[in-house]
């Protein structure tokens, strides 16, 4: 029981490190209509795989997160 407790915890402890970095990222584009976000920098910055922080993006930005964003690696 408590490992699976510790698994989760870790997942949503590694998801906000990757929505902070994207974050910065996303405050650094140049100010466009749909500003850019690079998945491989941004694994590289997190360590963590690409496909793991596109999930992470994506589902912030169902959230209301990242609004009009373009991702790219």
């Amino acid at each position: 029981m408590f490992n699976l407790a510790e698994s989760q915890m870790r997942g949503l402890t590694l998801n906000g490190k990757v929505l902070d970095v994207a974050y910065e990222l996303y405050l650094q584009a140049p100010q466009q209509i749909y500003p850019e976000i690079n998945l491989r920098e941004l694994a590289q910055r997190t360590g963590l795989g690409v496909l793991e922080c596109r999930n992470a993006i994506v589902e912030a930005n169902r959230l209301g997160q990242f609004p009009n964003c373009t991702l790219h690696s």
